[in-house]
């Protein structure tokens, strides 16, 4: 009976007997040879960790997890997690006729935990000990206060109170499957502050569990086993209790009513019971009144009514989770004052209704469940700074939910944050502003939404004050079809995302800080009617298909590809309609008819000159064949001969006397090269413009003037060119007044080309002549058309233009005055006299068979002449005589008589005398002509007259010529009358 009264005493006494015996060095023998016996019981040679153990000349002081008081006692075990096996190591003293041990059975003693009366701590957690545990030999351990076996394989039945001093028990994480009841007259029922018999199999009732539970009890935790019944009003008897944790169990009834006393409670957890019990009815309100509360956990049971309103006053409140019951009514507003404190706030699976207050989304760094409720009921959504998590919420499980967090508002709350909303122009619009915790985004200034599904369809921010960057999160609108960014500040790159707006049809994001690589989801946009992405800092551009451009024409599809470039070499833009350079100047880059077929200006004048000569050489050809059957037999004529003498002046005339392309037809070769020499010069000249012509603007080399203007206010672009059809007509007269004049020379030359009377080497120099000043100046006209259609910006523009390109043309003339005032000689060729020059010429170019036939013909032709003159003479004489019988037999004048000669010869039909006579007369004075230019150039033969008496050459001569002169004078007086 004194043993129970006092056992520690008893053992006290029992332990000082022995060392009054043995001495102190006994007892730490004993010690000793106690914790060998745990190390071979336990399988010591396969632990984690045994260092110094069994080794003489080691103290056990010393050993791995062992620790001793100053007299070198053991005072605390420490083999957590140390794959410790076997029985659990109690080893008690041989019993004596069932009675206790006394000092005089200490030889019958059987060393192990018993034994080590000074123990304080005994930590043999989480390891593989097994079997059930003898707890009556541990009752010696009068010292032992921090008991903890957890995470072991030990079953049976286990004791809470097991020592008389514990102040810790920690049974968890076994397989015990009962316990004993707390009864009060064991030493540690006063002691005991936390119990830990969790995660075992335990089957008791909750009432006798927890009928005499330790006073004193600050944490009792009894989750995950198999207690059943309902929770007794005893608890209130646990002033000090902190934590009560008896969730995972098969508890059922109504939550006790805690009263004041339990006003120390922190922690309360009865959440998830099992096999369909849970408690029910509603929380207490004392429970609210908690206000050191900082978990409440009743998930998983079947309570009902609301939450209070005193929710708030739980200001250190940290866990709050009511989830999977059937509570009802609004979530109070005042959970917003648990602010800074609130890390979970779980009411996912009730029946709250109503609209979730903006207040809680001022729970910063907290979890927010809330989903499975009937928020859906509201016309609003659920705030703004829940769904984006934007004060500071860690999680909030309906971000995903369409209906309560929008994903288009979730995505346009990301662009604002990403953009720098809050340094925005404009934010507000109808007093709604952007980020209003449950207005529609569809209220937002810029956004414009459809009328059915309330889709944003539009966004238009231009010019608003935009930075920042362009959020991936614009991907997420994915109905828009009109997105207009244009002229803000938006730097870094165009995310890939923007290739997920499959409706989008307009997109303008011109007039930013855009840099790098355009993205390769441009290329996915086939919907787009509008692409501007003009005055950013893209370096390249993916390949994005032809635009339509039946809406917007040339301002369809804008970028950077225009020169002079931010960059070294500007973007390569085939598609683009438009291309704008540094200076925010644009450019159509449409194909014209030259650039469809794949050539260029140059390729396309060289391909007209080609086709310009060969049909000049057609032309030749033909009038050459036709002029050849039309002259047929009059090629060795005199007239011939004269004119083609006359054409070699013509040509010198046609070609110029004045220009170097005059030596094209001599036949001086030195004065051919400098010729060719002037026209390569004209013609090098002239490509440079032709070049410069050219579309291509990425080209530096290009000249083209960059007139267009795609304005940071429009989406249209517009030409600022001031160039008329006032300014092409004087082009137009300028061409013709200074190059009509050498184009018709030049055909001209061509045509005499085919003239059978010339030389087959005057024909070719001709011909060449021609050409040459046909093709320069049609490629002058070529050059002067083009270049003004490409760079030309107003009426004057094309009249300075036209004057540069005229001012090359007349290069010819002045190289000829060089070499003129340089050495006259050099351009005698082109001055010399008709008589001189191309006589000398022409007589060079003739041959001497010619002359021979011509002389022959000449003299053929003077006999002929004689023959005529014969018979005119004997027709004088016959006129002669006629008209003096009419002079006699009419006694009149001559005068009247050749009147009424002349009359009569105009009234009479039968009369044609005088007819005759006249043309007699006529070819009388042709030949007297003809015969006196003969009398120079050869002796014409004697003629036969009608006398029998030859006379001398020049006396017949003279004669002849008195009797024609009488008779020329008779008739002039007869036709004069």
């Amino acid at each position: 009976t004194e043993e129970i009264r006092n056992p520690c005493g008893q053992v006290k006494n029992r332990i000082q007997a022995f060392i009054d015996i043995n001495g102190a060095d006994g007892l730490r023998g004993v010690e000793r040879s106690s914790l060998g016996a745990i190390y071979n019981e336990t399988y010591g040679q396969n632990w984690t960790n045994n260092a110094g153990w069994m080794n003489e000349t080691v103290g056990h002081c010393e050993w791995h997890g062992i620790a001793c008081d100053g007299d070198g006692f053991v005072t605390r075990i420490d083999l957590r997690d140390n794959n410790l096996a076997g029985q659990f190591p109690v080893y008690s003293r041989n019993e004596i006729d069932g009675r206790l041990y006394l000092e005089s059975d200490w030889e019958n003693t059987k060393y192990g935990l018993a034994n080590l009366f000074y123990l304080k701590t005994l930590d043999l957690a989480d390891n593989k000990l097994t079997g059930t545990i003898d707890y009556r030999p541990l009752y010696n351990l009068f010292s032992l206060t921090h008991f903890d076996i957890s995470g072991n394989q030990l079953n049976g039945k286990v004791d809470a109170l097991v020592t008389p001093s514990l102040t810790y028990v920690d049974l968890s994480n076994n397989n015990f499957t009962s316990i004993h009841r707390f009864e009060k007259y064991k030493g540690s029922s006063q002691t005991l502050r936390f119990c830990d018999v969790s995660s075992n199999l335990i089957q008791i009732d909750a009432t006798d569990l927890l009928e005499h539970i330790p006073p004193n009890m600050e944490q009792f935790l009894a989750s995950n086993n198999q207690i059943t019944g309902n929770l007794p009003e005893s608890l209130n008897n646990l002033p000090k209790l902190r934590q009560f944790d008896m969730s995972s169990n098969a508890l059922s009834g109504s939550l006790p009513g805690f009263t004041e006393s339990f006003a120390t409670l922190q922690e309360l957890v009865l959440s998830e019971q099992k096999d369909g019990s849970h408690f029910s009815g509603s929380i207490p309100e004392n429970i609210w009144r908690s206000l050191l509360l900082e978990k409440l956990n009743l998930n998983g049971n079947r309570l009902t009514g609301s939450i209070p309103s005193l929710v708030g006053k739980l200001a250190i409140l940290e866990e709050f989770d009511l989830s999977n019951n059937i509570l009802t009514g609004s979530i109070p507003s005042e959970f917003g004052m648990l602010a800074g404190s609130l890390k979970q706030l779980i009411l996912a699976n009730n029946e709250f209704s109503g609209s979730i207050p903006t207040e809680i989304g001022q729970l910063q760094s907290a979890s927010v469940l809330l989903q499975k409720n009937k928020f859906y009921n509201s016309s609003k959504p659920a705030p703004l700074s829940l769904c984006k998590l934007r004060s500071g919420v860690k999680e909030f499980d309906l971000v995903n939910d369409t209906e309560l967090c929008p994903i288009e508002r979730n995505a346009l709350v990301d662009f604002y944050d990403s953009a720098k909303g809050s340094e925005w122009t404009n934010v507000i619009k109808n007093d709604v502003p952007w980020l209003d915790e449950y207005e529609s985004c569809c209220g937002w200034y810029g956004v414009t939404c459809d009328d059915d599904m309330n889709h944003v369809i539009e966004l238009n921010l231009a010019n608003n004050g935009l930075s920042g960057r362009l959020s991936a999160s614009i991907g997420k609108l994915t109905f828009i079809e009109k997105l207009d960014l244009s002229d803000n500040d938006i730097k870094g790159s165009i995310p890939n995302e923007i290739g997920e707006l499959s409706s989008l049809t307009y997109l303008r994001l011109s007039y930013n800080a855009f840099i790098g690589r355009a993205p390769e989801g441009l290329s996915y946009l086939t919907n787009l009617q509008l692409l501007q992405l003009q005055s950013n800092r893209i370096t390249e551009m993916p390949h994005i298909t032809d635009l339509d451009d039946s809406v917007y024409s040339k301002s369809t599809f804008v970028t950077d590809c225009g020169v002079p470039s931010a960059f070294d070499e500007a973007m390569e833009c085939d598609n683009c309609t438009m291309c704008c350079n540094a200076n925010e100047d644009c450019y159509p880059q449409v194909d014209n008819r030259v650039e469809k077929w794949g050539f260029s200006y140059g390729t396309v004048a060289s391909v007209l000159l080609a086709g310009f000569v060969a049909v000049c050489c057609v032309v030749v050809l033909a009038f050459y064949i036709f002029n050849k059957r039309k002259n047929r037999g009059n090629a060795g004529s005199k007239s011939t001969k004269r004119r083609v003498v006359e054409d070699e002046k013509y040509a010198l005339k046609r070609i110029g006397k004045d220009s170097v392309y005059s030596y094209l037809v001599t036949e001086k070769k030195r004065g051919w090269l400098v010729a060719f020499v002037a026209l390569g010069i004209q013609v090098w000249l002239l490509v440079f413009f032709v070049i410069a012509s050219e579309t291509n603007l990425q080209d530096d080399k290009t000249d083209i003037e960059f007139t267009w203007q795609c304005p940071r206010d429009s989406d249209i672009c517009k030409d600022k060119s001031d160039l008329s059809s006032a300014g092409w007509a004087v082009f137009s007269l300028l061409m013709i007044a200074h190059l009509a004049k050498d184009m018709i020379n030049g055909s001209q030359l061509i045509y005499h080309s085919s003239k059978v009377r010339h030389p087959i080497r005057s024909r070719i120099r001709y011909f060449i002549s021609g050409v040459c000043l046909c093709s320069i100046t049609l490629f002058a006209l070529y050059v002067a058309t083009v270049y003004n259609k490409a760079i030309a910006t107003s009426n004057t523009d094309i009249i300075v233009n036209s004057v540069e390109i005229l001012f090359i043309m007349d290069l010819d003339e002045w190289l000829f005055a060089g070499l003129e005032a340089w050495n006259e000689n050099w351009t005698k060729h082109a001055s010399d006299s008709e008589d001189t020059s191309l006589g000398v010429e022409a007589e060079k170019g003739g041959e001497m068979a010619e002359l021979k036939n011509e002389v022959a013909l000449q003299k053929d032709q003077v006999a002929r002449q004689n023959d005529e003159i014969a018979i005119l003479r004997e027709t004088v004489q016959k006129m002669q005589a006629s008209i003096a019988a009419f002079s006699s037999s009419e006694s009149v004048p001559p005068c009247s008589a050749n009147v009424s000669l002349n009359a009569y010869s105009v009234e009479s039909e039968e009369n044609t005398c005088l007819d005759a006579v006249a043309g007699d007369v006529e070819t009388m004075h042709l030949l007297k002509d003809d015969n006196s230019n003969q009398r120079g150039q050869v002796t014409a033969p004697q003629s036969n007259s009608e006398s029998s008496m030859p006379m001398p050459r020049d006396a017949e001569q003279e004669n002849e010529e008195s009797q024609m002169g009488v008779a020329t004078s008779d008739c002039e007086i007869a036709f004069k009358c």
